[in-house]
């Protein structure tokens, strides 16, 4: 074949040794059409080689018989290695079909230290390979893996896992397996105790140390090696009685060491206490009247020893008539009413003495209102408006009271502009549109001035209003892959204020809201639309009117398709494989038009993307191992309308 290539005088050419490549395209299909294209057109140029002859005509392909598979892997022997008691990382063996055909394998192994997953499959695959330390003897212990396929070679893969004895761990000894303290309650710590720490196993002892109680403090919490711990028990507030606790030493791959710790508190000498005749005290009176009768409070102790109180208060409007005593007494409590307002007043009342726990006893002053008077003009509020539209004029409301007094509303859509004032008073009430949707609306307006409250009754009349648009639906086309169409237009004329919404993502609006007059630019996205019609709508609200626009898409297939060559195989034994030439001028072939080179004796190709409106022209070539090229096969073309 190399010799007869030679021997051409034209610089692309294709030529073959005998029967290389008969030059006949025999058929060209469209890849979306069942059969022959009735638009295709065959050219036949004169061959400029003897050996064109040998150059196969175009035909089908057709698929080889009797195929053989065989198993290829990625590695012909495994090892794995690690301690006694531990599992190494699973390996994985990748299979392959290396000859032709289907390769249904299976994998099994001839030791029971293995596993295999998954255990067949067909085609190119992956088996991971699991070995299982539970119980194996320190060693190297040997298997087999076997690839097997049905029409193939089997291939034996050996496996050795190495197993090493596991480390001798550390182990905690400790120089006390217990600990005892002893304190008086509210007295001083215990004098700290020491435990220290030795490694009784091999290996790195790396240790920490912790406890289970709030009273105990250990230092440090850890350490490498043989070492001490302070144990520091803290008194702070415990009772008395024995109290429990634990301390931990741990170490990795150490077993836990636990040291019982006990803390005996002991009571205190008794100190005196305090008694009160009343925990709490509570006054009432009316604002601007008399002050409440005073109150007693009688002391004692309920301890022992001596008793030397003091008493103290922490309110401007509390007077006492005793602030020291020894022993057993009593205190005289008066409050002072002054110009405290209305309301509930506290205060607390303490007593102390050397040695006992102070007492706090609580002083509510509650002041009452005197009698009030109020009244409300106008009775009642009367508004309307259109809905979307403007919010309609202020109204007053005119208070008239000898007090203090606060104003409400039960209606979102009502505001006022004070809600509190003192004597006489003017509220100015308004109204929000925006938070109306029904036609008659009802509120009150409530003034409250000590324990009287006057009301007034609230209307608000919204009128529907009016909403007109442009249109009440709209058309797009376009062609999926081109540009998008041009955007379109709709006129909204409305009374009030206005707002659109839309449902799709193709879709996208230039103006969501608006007030009276404007106008909605809808623009279509083909990138997000599905082929074939898409419908979408847009949805104007202004008030309680709400009106719809029908959007519609039509999006058309892109504007390419495909055509599939097939040729007669070439039967040379060195042949490498084929070029395929595109041009859209007949006869006009460069390497600059090479569009495929295909390896290997295959004898089809489909070319892909083919504009709408051009017709295509296409040969073949056949090359040898030597990078020999033959002359071109005869030319066919395709019109993609």
């Amino acid at each position: 074949m190399r010799q007869h290539i030679r021997q051409l005088l034209f610089p692309i050419g294709f030529c073959m040794v005998s029967s290389l490549f008969d030059p006949t395209i025999v058929r060209i299909s469209n890849a979306f059409a069942a059969t022959d294209d009735p638009s295709i057109t065959t050219t036949s140029p004169t061959p400029n080689s003897r050996l064109m002859p040998r150059m196969p005509a175009l035909k089908r392909l057709t698929t080889p018989t009797n195929p053989s598979p065989a198993i290829a892997l990625n590695s012909l022997v495994l090892s794995f290695s690690s301690q006694q008691g531990s599992t190494p990382s699973p390996q994985v063996l990748t299979v392959s079909n290396r000859g032709r055909g289907t390769l249904n394998w299976s994998a099994a192994t001839n030791t029971s230290w293995l596993a295999l997953n998954p255990a067949s499959g067909t085609g190119n695959g992956t088996v991971t390979i699991s070995p299982v330390n539970d119980s194996l003897g320190v060693g190297t212990h040997t298997g087999n893996i076997i690839l097997s396929a049905p029409g193939a070679q089997p291939v034996s893969v050996p496996v050795t896992f190495t197993v090493t004895p596991a480390p001798v761990p550390p182990a905690i000894g400790v120089s006390s397996p217990n600990l005892s303290f002893i304190a008086q309650q509210s007295g001083n710590n215990p004098v700290p105790q020491v435990v220290s720490i030795r490694n009784t196993g091999g290996g790195m002892l790396s240790w920490t140390a912790s406890d289970n109680a709030g009273w105990l403090a250990v230092s440090p919490t850890s350490g490498t090696g043989n070492g001490t711990v302070t144990i520091t028990p803290i008194l702070g507030s415990l009772g008395v009685g024995t109290h429990t606790g634990t301390i931990t030493l741990s170490a990795p791959g150490a077993q836990p060491v636990t040291i019982p710790v006990t803390f005996s508190v002991t009571p205190a000498p008794v100190p005196p206490a305090i008694g009160v005749s009343s925990t709490s005290l509570s006054f009432t009176a009316q604002q601007n009247g008399s002050n409440p009768a005073p109150q007693l409070l009688n002391i004692r102790n309920t301890g022992s020893g001596t008793l030397s109180w003091t008493a103290s208060d922490n309110a401007a409007w509390l007077t006492l008539s005793s602030t020291t005593g020894t022993g057993n007494g009593t205190v005289t409590i008066t409050p002072v009413l002054g110009s405290l307002g209305v309301g509930t007043h506290t205060g607390t009342i303490t007593l102390s003495a050397p040695g006992a726990q102070p007492v706090a006893i609580p002083v509510t002053f509650s002041v009452t209102p005197a009698p009030t008077s109020i009244t409300l003009s106008p009775s009642s509020l009367t508004y309307t408006g259109v809905s979307g539209g403007s919010n309609p004029a202020n109204q007053s409301v005119n208070v008239t009271a000898n007090g203090n007094w606060t104003a409400s509303v039960n209606a979102a859509w009502l505001k006022l502009n004070t809600t509190s004032g003192s004597g006489n008073g003017t509220i100015i009430a308004s109204v929000d549109l925006g938070n109306v949707s029904t036609q008659i609306n009802t509120a009150t307006i409530s003034v409250t001035a000590g324990n009287t409250t006057r009301t007034i009754g609230v209307t608000l009349t919204l009128s529907p209003g009016s909403l007109t648009l442009s249109s009440d639906s709209l058309a797009f086309t376009a062609t999926q892959g081109l540009a998008n169409p041009a955007s379109k237009a709709i006129a909204v004329q409305a009374s009030g204020s206005w707002t659109a919404t839309k449902t799709a993502a193709w879709l996208s609006l230039s103006q969501t809201s608006g007030a009276a007059s404007g106008t909605i630019t809808a623009n279509v996205d083909t990138s997000k639309a599905i082929q074939g019609e898409n419908q979408a709508t847009v949805t104007v609200a202004s008030g309680t009117v709400i009106k719809t626009v029908t959007i519609t898409l039509i999006l058309n297939p892109p504007s390419s398709s495909s055509a599939t060559l097939t040729w007669k195989a070439n039967t040379e034994t060195d042949l490498a494989g084929y070029k395929v030439y595109r041009s859209t001028i007949s006869g006009k072939y460069d390497q600059g038009n090479v569009i495929e080179m295909l390896r290997g004796n295959v004898t089809s190709y489909q070319a892909k993307n083919l504009q709408f409106g051009k017709t295509y022209f296409f040969v073949v070539t056949a090359f040898d191992i030597a990078g020999n090229e033959s002359g071109y096969s005869n030319e066919v073309s395709k019109s993609v309308y």
